[in-house]
């Protein structure tokens, strides 16, 4: 494990969370996975919210690999191995991505992972 700081840490989470407000502002219209999928605009959005999905899972990985799990073990509320999961998924096995997943995820998991991600900001901040 290479020696990282709490602001590089603060500093990739922040990016994990400007993706997150970035896909629940732009799908904030969308409101069924068919949305996604009856015309260009739709197909163009799902492709942009799954690259999202793939950044933030492996922006996720990486903090993860860089603090050797101990920061998100402190908060086992995120599924955190999920969200990596649907990273890999996204990344190697493409025709497996599920655009009603992709869709479910835009609308139940993304604020509260939201959520989560200000409160482990806010305890490193507090930290340094």
């Amino acid at each position: 494990m290479r020696s990282i700081s709490n602001e590089q840490i603060a500093d990739m989470l922040r990016f994990v969370e400007r993706q997150t407000v970035f896909v629940l502002e732009t799908t904030a219209d969308v409101k069924t996975y068919h949305d996604f999928l009856t015309n260009m605009s739709g197909m163009v959005l799902f492709n942009s919210t799954c690259m999202c999905l793939q950044t933030i899972g492996e922006t996720i990985r990486q903090v993860d690999d860089l603090t050797a799990g101990n920061l998100f073990a402190r908060y086992p509320s995120t599924p955190w191995k999920q969200i990596i999961g649907m990273r890999n998924i996204i990344s190697h096995e493409y025709l497996s991505v599920d655009t009603e997943l992709v869709f479910d995820i835009t609308r139940e998991e993304l604020a509260p992972l939201l959520t989560d991600l200000r409160r482990v900001l806010a305890d490193i901040d507090n930290a340094t």
